[in-house]
């Protein structure tokens, strides 16, 4: 069993690291593989180094796909495996299909994630949510702990919307990404600079991001745009994947050479 205070202590994202803990420590007990519910994907891969001492266990980070931005841990002895195959296929989640028009009325993902939180739905129940043009959102949901009756009318604003609960192998999944490495020379390490050049959008575009609590930085809600980055730092912005920070190298005219990973 894992002793829960000699790993949390000195864990970033306690919360989440003590989740991982319990449904290790269930996985140990029962011999049976149990899944964390969802998390940031690149909090996942912190946690689990966190672990890469322990003797007992391996885990699996997966969200319905490749590239998802949330995922959840599966745990379990490393002596009983399973199959990663069947593990994928069995995992416990479902699609959600949220439909309405919304040409003169533009939803984000936000929207439709706080949309979804104000009809019942726990932030760690939700995965990904990506916008489907003008007619609505798709993403992944826990499999269980919310029940709703298909074709019920809901709202969005203004916008009417109903909401149906498919298989995973309906959805229309995003586009994977491939690791970019990305170099960039700014005047500062600014978040909202590093952010601007990292994610190839414009710096008032990112203000607004961050103006609207979209754009987390290692883990957490950036609340500050001046915020001066530094290596390791991990931003996270919905839809567009993660950047790390990899190094910061100061030049001879009094800028700022940055390497990052985008993913």
């Amino acid at each position: 069993m894992i002793e829960f205070k000699e790993l949390i202590k000195r864990s970033n994202y306690k919360k989440e690291l003590e989740e991982t803990i319990k449904t290790s420590n269930l996985a140990f007990k029962h011999w049976e593989t149990y899944w964390t519910s969802f998390i940031s994907t690149y909090v996942c891969e912190e946690i689990i180094q966190e672990f890469e001492n322990l003797d007992d266990f391996n885990f699996f980070i997966y969200g319905g796909f490749d590239s998802a931005q949330r995922s959840k841990i599966a745990c379990f002895r490393k002596n009983n495996v399973p199959d990663i195959t069947e593990l994928m296929r069995n995992f416990p989640a479902k699609g959600i299909q949220i439909e309405g028009n919304f040409l003169f009325d533009n939803a984000t993902q936000n929207d439709f994630r706080t949309f979804l939180s104000s009809i019942g739905f726990e932030e760690e129940t939700i995965g990904d949510i990506w916008v489907t043009g003008d007619r609505g959102a798709q993403g992944i949901i826990n499999n269980s702990g919310f029940e709703i009756e298909n074709d019920q009318p809901y709202y969005l604003r203004d916008v009417e919307v109903k909401i149906k609960i498919i298989d995973l192998n309906e959805l229309n999944i995003p586009t994977s990404r491939s690791k970019k490495l990305l170099n960039t020379v700014e005047a500062s390490t600014r978040l909202d600079a590093i952010a601007s050049a990292g994610y190839r959008i414009s710096r008032k575009k990112i203000l607004e991001r961050i103006n609207s609590g979209l754009l987390k930085l290692n883990g957490h809600t950036a609340k500050k745009t001046n915020i001066n980055l530094k290596i390791g730092d991990k931003l996270e912005l919905e839809n567009k994947g993660f950047l790390e920070i990899l190094d910061i190298e100061k030049t001879k005219r009094e800028r700022w050479k940055i390497k990052l990973l985008r993913k």
